[in-house]
């Protein structure tokens, strides 16, 4: 028994691991629907990183198909609002946290023989964001020490932003996060 433990604690001690399969090729066409390749470099990205499989522009083993079948934006939070008009004040309802959601179609073909290996699955990932109502002049402006009115869009180092560029920036980390997701199922089956 101390023998078998002692031959185990070396060979893990010396780094040895077990050899796995030698890997695959893999080739990832753009992307049916993604508009920049932000979706397919990020898909890429994922897939060199997380797997043994050799990444190729074209004429890989296995062939990744991915197209991007739905994509929503959808408003999740709200706040109070209060405004003076004409002398009375009002509370208004005001929009400031959305989530956009994508869902892509997925299927692993074999390059030599073009039968379906893997899928086809559809894969979904979303993510949240906050924003500042653009027709809030509250959100929008302050009085600075002097007594002028300043936009507050100028000062914020990028934390509030308008509906639109709180969206686009959420885009990477969204297709990061389908790309892992993308990336797993991938790897279950593989």
């Amino acid at each position: 028994m101390r023998w078998a433990l002692s031959v185990f604690i070396f060979l893990s001690a010396c780094g040895y691991r077990w050899e796995d399969a030698a890997p695959s090729s893999l080739s990832i066409p753009f992307v049916a629907g993604d508009e920049d390749g932000t979706l397919t470099a990020e898909l890429i990205r994922s897939f060199a990183s997380s797997t043994r499989a050799d990444v190729l522009s074209s004429k890989g083993r296995y062939r990744l198909e991915v197209a991007i079948s739905e994509q929503s934006n959808e408003i999740i939070g709200f706040r109070i609002d209060s405004q003076v008009n004409n002398g009375k004040q009002q509370k208004n309802m005001v929009a400031d946290e959305g989530r956009r959601s994508i869902f892509a179609d997925v299927c692993l073909y074999d390059s030599e023989t073009d039968e379906v290996v893997v899928g086809p699955c559809r894969v979904g990932a979303n993510i949240d964001y906050d924003y500042v109502d653009g027709d809030s002049y509250q959100d929008l402006t302050f009085v600075d020490s002097a007594g002028r009115t300043q936009t507050i869009l100028a000062y914020s180092l990028g934390q509030l932003e308008s509906s639109e560029s709180a969206r686009e920036a959420g885009s990477k980390p969204l297709y990061r996060k389908l790309s892992r997701k993308i990336v797993d199922l991938i790897s279950a089956y593989w």
